[in-house]
């Protein structure tokens, strides 16, 4: 029962923060508002969290809405992917390397603590690893925190001013889904999504609900997309959720850490740049779909972000899920090296 309350609590900060977002005609202000106000709320001290059970939800529906505008032009993309692949992989193992070799240059950073820091993505993991090195293990949350918000924040922004027409939320289709096929998408995502875990894939319940959506979309089974209503509210939950993460966390260590999640993000960001404009070239997909693909942001909210601006969510998904795997690898394996050398 308190963890309900708490999540009503979180949701009703979320949704004024949406309110105001909108008022403020903030781009994708369903996802960012939340985001902020339920973040600003935890830095003040009120307790903020989403129950598991509702956050799964949320998962689900926002895939289910992010397959559905997944088209048969994806299918045609997809011959272009390896390119791109190829250069994200080269982009996966450069960026903690160069970070570890940056970072403490400019920051009371050690070399470890940099590589990790440096890690674009698998948080779980990071902290993980950086508790078998008896690293800090508040840090890596701070900064991955900060560094999922401005990421949130600055994307759709940064879309906008580049020309792009960027609405309140996720694109809204003309026609909905049945609603007996929106039962039928529900039942067969929450079958797959033990499947996915199962298989060690991250967000298995948003991989679930996009794979199920988009299968049934591309086969013409169904058309149509989540009514409105459903689909922007989950917006709403995710922002929320994406807040949360500042629940518990003082104003002193925010600012404390600020600078190096900062200068981080530069870093990461500005690699991740470097490899996408020619890996866009070199393959002919959207620059903004491979930006988007190659930010190092947490899967989940670069989906959502994705399908906001008119990206392809399908190339999103699958560079940020191959990104987790070769991480996976590049992490474990550094670790393991350096318990051999201290033995």
């Amino acid at each position: 029962m308190p963890e309900l309350r708490q999540s009503a609590v979180t949701l009703i900060i979320g949704g004024l923060g949406a309110l105001i977002a909108i008022t403020l005609k903030m781009p994708v202000a369903l996802l960012a508002g939340p985001a902020v106000a339920v973040a600003i709320a935890g830095l003040r001290g009120i307790k903020t969290g989403i129950a598991t059970q509702l956050r799964n939800v949320g998962f689900l529906l926002v895939g289910l809405s992010i397959g559905s505008l997944i088209g048969p032009e994806s299918i045609q993309a997809m011959i272009r992917w390896p390119i791109a692949f190829s250069l994200l992989a080269i982009l996966t193992f450069v960026t903690p390397w160069i970070g570890r070799w940056v970072v403490p240059r400019v920051l009371p950073f050690g070399k470890d603590e940099a590589f990790l820091a440096a890690a674009p993505g698998h948080l779980s993991l990071v902290i993980a690893l950086a508790d078998s090195l008896s690293l800090s293990l508040t840090r890596p949350v701070v900064l991955a925190s900060i560094r999922l918000m401005v990421l949130t924040l600055v994307i759709p922004l940064a879309a906008q001013a580049a020309g792009m027409d960027i609405g309140p939320g996720l694109p809204s289709g003309a026609v909905s889904t049945p609603w007996i096929w929106l039962v039928i998408q529900i039942a067969a995502a929450l079958a797959l999504s033990p499947v996915l875990h199962w298989m060690k894939l991250p967000a298995s319940t948003l991989l679930a609900g996009i794979l199920v959506a988009a299968t049934t979309h591309l086969s013409s089974m169904t058309t149509g997309t989540l009514p409105n209503w459903l689909a922007q509210g989950s917006l709403v939950l995710m922002g929320s959720l994406i807040g949360t993460r500042f629940s518990g966390m003082s104003w002193r260590e925010l600012r404390r850490s600020l600078l190096a999640g900062l200068s981080i993000i530069a870093l990461t960001s500005s690699l991740a740049v470097l490899l996408a404009i020619p890996a866009s070239q070199l393959s002919g997909l959207p620059i903004m779909d491979v930006l988007l693909g190659f930010a190092p942001g947490g899967l989940e909210t670069m989906i959502i972000v994705a399908a906001a601006v008119g990206a392809d969510p399908s190339f999103v998904a699958a560079a940020h899920v191959f990104r987790l795997l070769i991480l996976a690898v590049i992490l474990t394996s550094y670790a393991t090296n350096l318990h051999r050398k201290s033995r």
